[in-house]
């Protein structure tokens, strides 16, 4: 049986099975466009604002100058630019009518490149350890897990999140090759790491421990090299790196938390309240679901082969989250914590839905464990579960005394964001558990069955995937349009400053404590006006970040120009004369505000990250071209040692 499943497919054919259930998946999305997802809304009008700047010639918008009704924002300081930046260099190949959801068919594709991007990824990094059957199994069912699937794609439109899950698992796959003075591997993990810091640097920054565990589980000697590539890597995509790195001061995360309760770090630890039992017809359903799917887990877990101190971490850790069903014992828990938090409702019950993904998946994978785990269990599937225990914990509010302590916690934003680790550490148990029955069938009475291995994934995907509501999204598509009179940055919070956020938030129609937004005009072009003294001044755009200002004041004056102020616009001259002196300020309403003196005024506005963003494309580019010359050099040696047959050596 193992014969024949294992050569069911050639590798060309397994890969166009796994891209098929990719665009299967993708089916609404594909012909309609995103979903409206709590994130999906947002991420159009990025790109909406991106791709209009990119094609217009700026071809690093970090300035969007029409974004906030025409107010500007810096955003993509920041903001992680991967998805932008790829689904920009789609259009001219897609050539989708201009249409007011043209965005969001162009990000249709996105995702369904990325969702077959990571069932490929995955399956090149299960064919390293597995039969082809057992690797195209695995990687269908990864990118069918709920959390990508549900929560990722259909949930949130979670476009940067859903790009990391293609470089993770050829990270891993890369750490299983790792060795020094194999120039060729590090290069390309540093290529790769430099991707997920451009796609989602939060995962990158939650994932970079279990990566190094990996490599080092893999070959001890790995840790140095690891940690060359890494540095590398960061070196390659240095040209966003260090301009986020150097002006994060200017955003402030917390800010969010202050002004939207759901942000709070404590009501995105994963509970059930009462209220969510009465508020969500789909709760109890999916409790008794999980609590049935987590007993039978359990069972198996017990009766396995492994070792006593595996079995009794991972009943620890079913048991903790088996402990959660129960409503309130999660509020509860963080009260005693201290954890600072104002409330226990969620944003559209997130915590408890994504606490039903978690345990769901934390199941799937200890179950795989159990199935591998005895005498022959090797370094790399132990800390696979090591890490599946870890991140599962890490998202209860068992944990929540930890996160109390840990400083800078708003960067992280959710704990759940953990469920990203969690997943691929799970689809990487449960290809190799798929494998191991493949080969050996059901071996002995105490580990689980192929029968129960396959049943228990396919309750996982189906279940949980449900529980996201993915069926009704999937028939009942709704696309996301542009509409710049209805939308503001949702970050506007952390870049305006406090003082001046209510008064701005007034002018564009929004509030700080709301999403809301009311749909007035977005303002066209850039206005100038005298808010005191007389004169006249007229602003003309010469690029997104660049304005030429031409003013006569008759005395001391100020204009408002109608851009939102930032730290990083200057004044440059545009002509010289004693008698000009211009100040850069900021107005009542946050826009920028310039004091003259008396006389005539020409100056230019300039928006620019000065020395980390000149200094980051420099050391990005120099990264990127010591890379290509290091593999062509080592190619051209090993071509000229064949020719001389001295055989080839390993780069």
């Amino acid at each position: 049986m193992v014969n024949r499943l294992s050569s069911f497919s050639t590798p060309i054919g397994q890969a166009i099975i796994i891209i098929l259930v990719a665009a299967a998946l993708c089916l609404p999305l594909l012909l309609a466009g995103v979903s409206t997802g709590s994130d999906s809304a947002d991420h159009v009008m990025y790109q909406y604002h991106f791709s209009r700047q990119f094609w217009s010639g700026d071809l690093y918008p970090r300035w969007l100058a029409e974004a906030n009704k025409g107010f500007g924002g810096p955003i993509f300081l920041v903001q992680y630019p991967f998805p932008y930046f790829t689904t920009a260099l789609l259009r001219p190949v897609l050539s989708f009518a201009p249409t007011a959801i043209r965005e969001s068919r162009e990000l249709g594709v996105y995702c369904f490149l990325m969702l077959a991007g990571a069932g490929l990824s995955a399956w090149g990094w299960f064919r390293s350890r597995c039969t082809p059957a057992a690797s195209t199994i695995a990687a269908v069912a990864y990118i069918s897990l709920p959390y990508i699937l549900g929560q990722v794609l259909y949930a949130r439109t979670a476009i940067g999140e859903l790009a990391a899950f293609v470089w993770m698992p050829l990270l891993l796959a890369l750490c299983d090759g790792i060795r020094p003075n194999r120039f060729g591997t590090a290069s390309a993990m540093a290529a790769v790491f430099a991707l997920l810091l451009i796609s989602n640097v939060l995962t990158a920054i939650l994932f970079t421990p279990v990566m190094i565990l990996y490599a080092v589980a893999s070959e001890r000697r790995a840790a140095l090299p690891m940690l060359i590539a890494l540095g590398f890597g960061i070196c390659v995509a240095a040209v966003y790196m260090f301009p986020a790195v150097a002006y994060q001061r200017f955003f402030n995360p917390a800010a969010e938390m202050v002004h939207h309760h759901f942000a709070e770090l404590g009501r995105n630890l994963l509970y059930i309240t009462p209220s969510e039992i009465q508020n969500h017809r789909i709760a109890m359903p999916a409790i008794i679901s999980a609590a049935c799917l987590m007993t039978f887990i359990t069972y198996h877990v017990w009766r396995s082969d492994g070792s006593f101190v595996a079995r009794l971490g991972m009943l620890l850790t079913l048991g903790l989250g088996i402990a959660l069903l129960v409503p309130g014992v999660g509020p509860e828990l963080i009260r005693m914590s201290r954890l600072k938090v104002s409330g226990f409702d969620s944003f559209q019950g997130y915590s408890m839905i994504i606490l039903f993904t978690a345990l769901f998946t934390v199941g799937l994978g200890l179950l795989a464990y159990s199935r591998v785990s005895g005498t022959q269990t090797d370094p790399q599937q132990r800390v696979l579960a090591v890490v599946c225990c870890g991140a599962f914990v890490l998202m209860l509010p068992w944990s929540a005394s930890i996160w109390r302590v840990v400083p800078r916690t708003e960067i992280i934003q959710y704990p759940w964001r953990l469920c990203s680790i969690l997943t691929v550490a799970s689809a990487g148990l449960f290809a190799m558990a798929v494998d191991d029955c493949l080969r050996h069938g059901n071996r002995g009475e105490r580990g689980p069955s192929r029968f129960v291995m396959i049943s228990v994934a396919l309750v996982v995907i189906c279940v949980g995937n449900i529980i996201w509501r993915v069926d009704v999204r999937f028939h009942h598509p709704s696309t996301p349009r542009v509409e710049t009179s209805r939308w503001l940055d949702p970050m506007y919070t952390t870049y305006v400053p406090a003082l001046k956020l209510a008064a701005f938030a007034k002018r564009v129609g929004g509030s700080p404590d709301s999403y809301d937004v009311d749909p007035t005009p977005a303002q066209q072009g850039v206005t100038a006006e005298f808010i005191s003294g007389n004169g006249s001044v007229s602003v003309t755009r010469v690029a997104p970040g660049k304005l030429l200002v031409s003013a006569q004041s008759q005395g001391d004056a100020r204009v408002r120009i109608g851009q939102l102020y930032f730290p990083l616009w200057r004044i440059v001259p545009a002509m010289e004369s004693p008698r000009n002196q211009e100040a850069l300020g900021s107005s009542a309403e946050g826009l920028m505000e310039v004091s003259l003196a008396p006389g005539r005024h020409e100056f230019w506005l300039v928006f620019g990250g000065g020395v980390p963003e000149r200094l980051g494309a420099m050391v990005s580019l120099v990264s990127i071209l010591v890379i290509v010359g290091g593999l062509v050099f080592i190619a051209l040696r090993e071509r000229s040692r064949s020719k001389c047959g001295t055989g080839p050596r390993t780069a």
